[in-house]
């Protein structure tokens, strides 16, 4: 049995929690993905799984209003991945005896999956980005169980995660006014803005690599990290930190670093992101959050552009009503949609599909990951070459000053 088309399939798990026979596990395939396996004699063919896949049905959206937003409190932004929305959110449903659902990553096993919290102590498990996929595992299950005894829940994750979520909620039949809205509203989701899921095989290959190339064993790694020196807008919100098993770090170069260029270059991303249906300005959840990359240093304060700005869109009359209450622990202002859209590219549309998408996979069976990326980007490291050569001859500062005039030449100032 097919629960859906297999380049249409974003691992949601919703198939899997609304099983009643346990027939369905997720399995990864040759790329590092998750996919639902079906135990065929287990299943009875009841078709349950067919009808819960979010691929196959639309799903109800909201359009979104867009917002400025950043933690009032310094260290909470330190060690968040932007503007630390995120915590004021787990902070609001923490303080209603409720409990938060969000990603963590294993650094044993490298994988990343989905927990509950129901304490402040803990916030910090679900803090940061984590760049591949997530297993929600048995989590909806887990929420629908919470919700029939009148808990506050706060469900974090990409947009399709948010969109499995509702499907198997509907499909159990959970009241509609606990889970999208009405005085007795429990549910809260937000989806954070998702570039597109990266195999965990990808990661894998990039550790292998990078213990390689520092001759050490890498104890842990995260994709984003601030420190006093590099801030958010200067380079910290796209930085990778590799820590050593011997008790030191690395901090790797946000521009030539292998990851983040294959990255932002969809080299290998799940299939069903390159056609994602969760991209735009409506969206599935109540509240979305990503990073502001478009703020100008004269919209904030200079040290905010240091410790990261937030958009927010409050999606839901659910998530308008929560700003006046969150504003108590989040500056937050309402800005013109266009200021965000043009610096993320999933509020208007998905990442084209590299047409060596394919290939990359097969050689990282057997070759290093910074030369595939390398190779496969060769035309972008060719100009961060001459850019960097050109930076060691005239000085920094005279190659900024060079960079604002060809701008202004051009128009682009």
């Amino acid at each position: 049995m097919e629960i859906c088309n297999h380049l249409s399939c974003t691992a949601c798990g919703a198939c899997k929690n609304v099983c009643s026979k346990s027939a369905i596990s997720m399995r990864e395939d040759s790329e590092g993905f998750l996919y639902p396996y079906i135990d065929e004699s287990s299943c009875v063919n009841c078709g349950l799984c067919q009808k819960v896949c979010p691929a196959n049905k639309d799903t109800p959206v909201s359009a979104a209003t867009f917002y400025m937003a950043w933690h009032k409190n310094d260290e909470v932004l330190q060690k968040s991945s932007s503007g630390g929305v995120f915590t004021a959110l787990a902070d609001y449903v923490l303080a209603r005896n409720g409990v938060v659902f969000g990603a963590v990553k294993n650094p044993d096993t490298q994988e990343v999956c989905h927990i509950m919290i129901n304490n402040v102590q803990d916030l910090d498990k679900l803090r940061l980005s984590k760049y591949y996929q997530s297993d929600t595992k048995n989590v909806y299950q887990q929420i629908r169980g919470l919700l029939m005894q009148d808990r506050f829940v706060l469900f974090s994750g990409t947009a399709c995660q948010v969109a499995g979520l509702y499907s198997a909620l509907d499909k159990w039949k959970v009241n509609r006014e606990i889970i999208r809205g009405g005085a007795s509203r429990r549910l809260i989701t937000a989806d954070v803005l998702c570039h597109g899921c990266t195999s965990r095989k990808a990661v894998s290959c990039y550790i292998k690599a990078k213990e390689k190339q520092y001759k050490k064993t890498i104890k842990d790694y995260y994709f984003r990290v601030k420190t006093k020196n590099v801030g958010w807008q200067s380079g910290g919100g796209t930085r990778m930190k590799l820590e050593f098993s011997d008790g030191t770090y690395k901090v790797e170069d946000k521009a030539s670093d292998t990851f983040f260029v294959g990255f932002n270059n969809y080299l290998f991303l799940r299939e069903s992101c390159y056609q994602c249906k969760y991209c735009g300005t409506d969206r599935i959840s109540d509240f979305t959050l990503a990073d502001f990359w478009g703020v100008d240093s004269h919209e904030v304060p200079p040290k905010q552009m240091h410790l990261g700005v937030s958009v927010m869109c409050a999606n839901t009359d659910m998530a308008k009503k929560m700003l006046p209450e969150l504003s108590n622990s989040l500056y937050i202002e309402k800005i013109d949609s266009q200021k965000a859209i043009p610096y993320n590219l999933a509020f208007s549309q998905p990442g084209d599909r590299p047409k060596i998408r394919d290939s990359i996979f097969k050689r990282l069976e057997n070759q290093n990951f910074d030369s595939v990326v390398k190779h496969a980007c060769w035309k972008y490291y060719l100009k961060l070459d001459v850019k960097q050569t050109i930076k060691k001859c005239i000085g920094e500062s005279r190659y900024k000053k060079m960079v604002s005039k060809i701008k202004v030449m051009v128009g682009k100032a």
